[in-house]
């Protein structure tokens, strides 16, 4: 299945970059979202930023984490965006992640709290 497929791609890239980027990341790849984080000492972080750090319990988590777990909530956005964001789509995203992050139920409120809140619901 397309979906499927497309899905675990995008995780295994974002899983096997945490790996390399940020070993005690839970999450996805560093890339330096909004030039920082929110950790004092990191750069600033856009609104958006605050609140999906604030939701997802990654606030106090290191720049590189915090970061990783950023950028894998939009590439989590931009799935929704393509396959839809459903009640169903958003359960089936947070079990795919389940391997990546903690609390893949709670990551996922948090990402369309913050990045695509046509989702949240």
């Amino acid at each position: 299945m397309l979906t499927t497929r497309t899905l675990a791609s995008v995780l295994a890239l974002g899983a096997a970059a945490a790996i390399v980027a940020a070993p005690t990341a839970t999450a996805a790849p560093s890339s330096g979202s909004a030039g920082g984080s929110s950790s004092s000492g990191c750069g600033p972080r856009s609104g958006s930023d605050h609140l999906f750090l604030a939701e997802s319990h990654y606030d106090d988590e290191s720049c590189g984490v915090q970061d990783a777990a950023i950028q894998l909530a939009h590439s989590s956005c931009r799935w929704l965006d393509a396959h839809g964001g459903t009640a169903r789509n958003r359960i089936t995203l947070a079990e795919e992640l389940s391997d990546t992050v903690d609390y893949p139920y709670l990551f996922v409120r948090a990402a369309t709290l913050a990045y695509c809140p046509r989702y949240a619901r």
